[in-house]
């Protein structure tokens, strides 16, 4: 990978882990995150095929694909264990408002 190139795909996974903390932490709303995130990774993935002396049209082909592709299993697999977080504290935040008689 030339030296263009090597320093896109490091914010590129850069982008792709701030993206998941973003997503598991609520540092913004997961929508906003989640779109944000794919397209800076979209973009990010053009400039790395540019990079590597690909044309524009291959670029944005093998961008959109890819970018796409890591992107999207970062933000499912972000928004798994967020939802899985959110179950278990409202049924955790449920069984703590029980009264002894009801238990």
């Amino acid at each position: 990978m030339e030296g263009l190139a090597g320093i896109f795909f490091v914010l590129m996974a850069l982008v792709l882990v701030l993206t998941y903390l973003s997503i598991r932490r609520e540092w913004f709303a997961p929508t906003l995150s989640a779109g944000v995130g794919v397209v800076g990774s979209i973009v990010l993935m053009i400039l790395i095929s540019l990079g590597q002396g690909n044309n524009l049209l291959q670029a944005v082909v093998v961008g959109i694909i890819v970018g796409g592709l890591f992107s999207g299993a970062t933000v499912g697999i972000a928004w798994y264990f967020h939802s899985q977080e959110m179950r278990h504290g409202y049924a955790d935040e449920g069984y703590y408002d029980q009264t002894d008689e009801t238990v």
